[in-house]
C-alpha cells in the first residue's frame, strides 16, 4: 500500500513543470531566438559578479566577464551614490557622458549604472532591416545597489532633469556617398527611435537603453526590363495576345473597306464625268442643227411646209464641154 504522503510526493514530481534554464529560447520554427530583454537579464547578472571579485568602491569601474557563447560582447559596472548623480553627474564613462540631475524612479540610495557593449552581436539582438551598423550598439541600464549578488533585478527608470545623456561614438564606418547617418535609440519596450547626429559622431538621449549609429542601405537601381516583343494571335486562340490581334484585324478590315469605297468614288465620279460630256456634245449638236440656213415656208394646201430653194448653180450639160 501507497501512503497518503508518499502519494503527494508522486503527484507533486508527475504534475509539477520543472523549470530548466536556457541561454536562448527556442520558437515553434526551430531557430533560436535572439530576445534583448534576456541578453540585459544576463550581463546583469555578470556585471554584478564582477564586484564580488574586489573590495567594491563607490564611483569605480569594474569590468565584468561574459560567457563564452557572448564572445565580443563586453560589461562593465559603477556603484555611485544618488545624491552624488544628481549633483555632480558622471562623466567618461566609456562612451557615456552622464550630466548632473539625474533622477531615478523609484529612489534609492546607491544606484549601478552597467554599460553594455555588444560588438558583433549588435545586429543580432538589435535587428535593423533596411539600415546598416555604423557602430556597435551600446547600452546603458541603471539597477538598485541594495544587494551586488542578486540576478534577474528590474531597471530602474532613469530620467534628466536638465541635460541630455551623450553618447560619445568613434571609429564610425564608411557609408556611401549621397546618405546621412542618424542616431538610433532601443527602448526596454521595443520601440526604435531616429534622431540626428551632434558634431558628427555625438547621440543624445533623456532616458537609459541602448544606442548605435546607422545608415540607410541604398537598394539598388531597377534593372530596366527587356523591350516586349510583338505577339502574334494564333488563328482561333484566346491567349494573351488576342487582344492585340482582334485590334490588328478591324484595322486591316478597316483599310480594306475604305480602299474599296474609295475605288466606286472614282468609277462614279468618271461616268458621271462621261455623261456630262455627252450631254455638252450632244447640246452643241443641237445648237449647230438649229442655227443652220432657214427653210422656205410653202403653202401645200392647207398646211405650210419648209420648201428647198432652188438650185443657184446651174446645170450643165456634158456636150457643153465638147468644143
Amino acid at each position: 500500500m501507497i501512503s497518503f504522503a508518499s502519494f503527494c510526493v508522486i503527484f507533486t514530481i508527475l504534475f509539477t513543470k520543472i523549470p530548466s534554464v536556457k541561454s536562448q529560447s527556442l520558437p515553434p520554427n526551430g531557430e533560436l531566438s535572439f530576445s534583448p530583454r534576456l541578453l540585459d537579464s544576463v550581463l546583469q547578472d555578470y556585471a554584478f559578479r564582477a564586484f564580488s571579485r574586489h573590495r567594491p568602491r563607490t564611483g569605480v569601474v569594474y569590468d565584468g566577464n561574459v560567457p563564452s557563447n557572448l564572445t565580443g560582447c563586453t560589461v562593465s559596472a559603477v556603484r555611485l551614490r544618488s545624491g552624488s548623480l544628481r549633483k555632480r553627474g558622471f562623466h567618461g564613462y566609456k562612451e557615456f557622458d552622464i550630466p548632473k540631475g539625474i533622477l531615478e524612479n523609484p529612489y534609492v540610495e546607491r544606484v549601478i549604472l552597467v554599460y553594455h557593449y555588444l560588438g558583433n552581436w549588435s545586429s543580432v539582438y538589435y535587428p535593423l532591416p533596411g539600415y546598416s551598423f555604423l557602430t556597435p550598439v551600446v547600452g546603458l541600464l541603471a539597477y538598485n545597489a541594495v544587494n551586488l549578488t542578486a540576478k534577474g533585478l528590474p531597471e530602474l527608470d532613469l530620467r534628466v532633469s536638465e541635460n541630455p545623456i551623450l553618447i560619445k561614438f568613434e571609429n564610425l564606418g564608411v557609408w556611401p556617398d549621397g546618405v546621412l547617418p542618424k542616431c538610433v535609440f532601443f527602448d526596454l519596450f521595443g520601440g526604435v527611435e531616429f534622431d540626428r547626429l551632434l558634431n558628427g559622431s555625438i547621440c543624445s538621449s533623456v532616458t537609459q537603453g541602448h544606442f548605435g549609429i546607422v545608415v540607410e542601405e541604398r537598394m539598388p537601381a531597377p534593372v530596366p526590363a527587356p523591350p516586349k516583343m510583338p505577339e502574334y494571335p494564333i488563328a482561333g486562340g484566346e491567349g494573351s495576345g488576342g487582344g492585340g490581334g482582334r485590334k490588328k484585324g478591324w484595322w486591316v478590315g478597316g483599310s480594306v473597306a475604305g480602299g474599296v469605297l474609295l475605288a466606286a468614288l472614282l468609277v462614279v465620279l468618271v461616268l458621271w464625268v462621261r455623261w456630262c460630256s455627252g450631254r455638252k456634245r450632244i447640246g452643241k449638236m443641237k445648237d449647230a442643227a438649229e442655227g443652220g440656213a432657214p427653210l422656205t415656208v410653202a403653202a401645200v394646201g392647207r398646211a405650210k411646209v419648209p420648201v428647198a430653194m432652188g438650185t443657184r448653180t446651174k446645170p450643165i450639160l456634158e456636150n457643153e464641154y465638147v468644143s
